[in-house]
């Protein structure tokens, strides 16, 4: 154990200065105003590209379900390489691990993203930050908050 962390510090420092370092962050991203506190969970997605983005979870980079909030949830992605993402939040009023739309792709469940102000179809250039800071903090607001 004690040889093995040893040697990972010694190749560490030796190619670190040919630059095969990788900065990374954390990105603290919070949500406020949440109208049916403590209802189902808050799903916390960071995608570092376009597919399954803004709803699929399984497509994200990382995701993360708080199920104990109140007016608020907040989660921070630890170790995230410096990039480009985007991160979506929805609560999931009935926990079944889905964002629930209707007939016409509206969603029915409240959902918010990294850079939405706005109504409209959420797409990952529109929603897309610049991670290239030890640490992010991001707040988002629920469009629709069903």
């Amino acid at each position: 154990m004690i040889k093995t962390s040893i040697l990972t510090v010694l190749v560490s420092l030796c190619f670190a200065p040919l630059g095969f370092t990788q900065n990374t962050a954390t990105i603290k991203v919070s949500v406020a105003d949440i109208k049916s506190a403590g209802k189902g969970e808050v799903v916390f997605m960071l995608f570092n590209n376009s597919d399954g983005f803004p709803k699929e979870r399984n497509k994200a980079y990382k995701y993360y379900a708080v199920s104990d909030f109140g007016n608020s949830a907040t989660h921070t992605f630890t170790n995230v390489p410096y990039g480009e993402y985007a991160i979506s939040v929805h609560q999931d009023k009935d926990a079944d691990g889905e964002m629930k739309s209707n007939f016409i792709g509206m969603p029915k469940e409240p959902v918010g993203a990294s850079n939405l102000t706005k109504m409209g179809k959420p797409n990952f250039e529109k929603c897309k930050i610049v991670v290239d800071d030890p640490s992010e903090e991001i707040k988002i607001k629920f469009i629709i908050a069903n």
